[in-house]
């Protein structure tokens, strides 16, 4: 019995001793799941992760923007009178319209989103005028400048661009006070002259008179005419266009009025049909140059109202940042 108890003995402690050492790499390998490959290098993984995430990000703020833009774009106004095709909108704050719209066509150009702050940067100065503002873009085009080899449509606007001829009202016809933020692109000031009409001159007519067949009479006669030209004149003309022109009105005027449309009324333009040299109104033949009816564009307030995305808005601060 002793004998069997220490053979019993043996076995386990052999037992033990083998689960305890180490076996061949070959034993512990066989029936065991086989090696999964090897990990990345941590170091190069979040990093490419990082660039992605970036750039990500990147394209997310340009749609933000465009879809800003389009938001206050959809307010627009369409209005086809006199041969003329007028459309305008509203950008609540002319300054986020100003930056975001330079973003865009920087990034367009291959620009990085630093180069594009950088170069609005450099810009505010000049964009001090639109602070606190909300923005009437208008565009004016003359589709049918055209006429013919040796006639074109013209119109000119010969009082000016001011409170008289541009006129902003809410839909309860209040009066909005109204800027031009700069001088019009596309919109020429000319020195105007008008061919009125052709004189006859006086001169020496030889007539045959009984009795004298020789004799001369002094009589005026038509024996030349010449152009008579009025004194030159400033006026605005529009000739292919499209002009387009920005409009300021301060944010709390538009804000106060509690208005989702507004009206702009172009006055006192004038439309002539003719030969068109030299700045020349040619009204011979029966040609006018003759006054318009009031050109009157509505224009909604854009759906989100006066308020700015916070994507617009960080791209302004960003700039703005020393």
């Amino acid at each position: 019995m002793a004998g069997k108890n220490a053979l019993y003995a043996g076995l386990f402690s052999l037992v033990a001793s083998l689960a305890a050492g180490s076996l061949p790499a070959e034993v512990v390998k066989k029936g065991a799941a086989p090696d999964k490959k090897p990990a990345q290098d941590p170091k190069v993984l979040p990093g490419k992760k990082a660039v992605e995430q970036k750039e990500a990000a990147d394209r997310a703020r340009i749609e933000q923007i465009k879809l800003r833009l389009a938001d206050w774009e959809k307010s627009a106004g369409v209005l086809s009178r006199h041969g003329l095709d007028l459309t305008g909108f509203l950008a609540p704050d002319a300054l986020a319209y100003k930056a975001a719209s330079a973003y865009l066509r920087l990034r367009n150009s291959q620009l990085t989103h630093k180069q594009a702050i950088d170069k609005i940067a450099l810009s505010l100065p000049r964009w001090k005028r639109y602070e606190g503002q909300s923005l009437f873009l208008l565009k004016i085009a003359n589709p049918l400048y055209k006429q013919g080899k040796q006639k074109n449509r013209i119109y000119t606007q010969s009082r000016g661009l001011g409170a008289e001829t541009l006129v902003i009202r809410d839909a309860k016809k209040r009066r909005l006070k109204g800027k031009l933020a700069g001088l019009p692109a596309n919109l020429r000031l000319a020195s105007l002259r008008l061919k009125k009409f052709w004189q006859t001159g006086d001169g020496i007519t030889r007539l045959v008179r009984p009795g004298s067949r020789e004799g001369l009479l002094r009589n005026p006669g038509s024996i030349g005419r010449k152009a008579k030209l009025s004194k030159p004149f400033k006026a605005w003309v529009l000739e292919k266009g499209p002009a387009e022109l920005e409009v300021l009105v301060k944010r709390t005027q538009v804000g106060g009025s509690k208005s989702r449309l507004f009206r702009l009324s172009f006055e006192s333009w004038k439309i002539y049909e003719g030969p068109w040299e030299g700045d020349l109104l040619d009204l011979n033949e029966n040609r006018s140059w003759k006054e318009l009816e009031s050109l009157p564009l509505e224009i909604r307030l854009p759906p989100g109202g006066l308020s700015v995305s916070p994507a617009l808005q960080a791209l302004v601060d960003e700039a703005a940042a020393p």
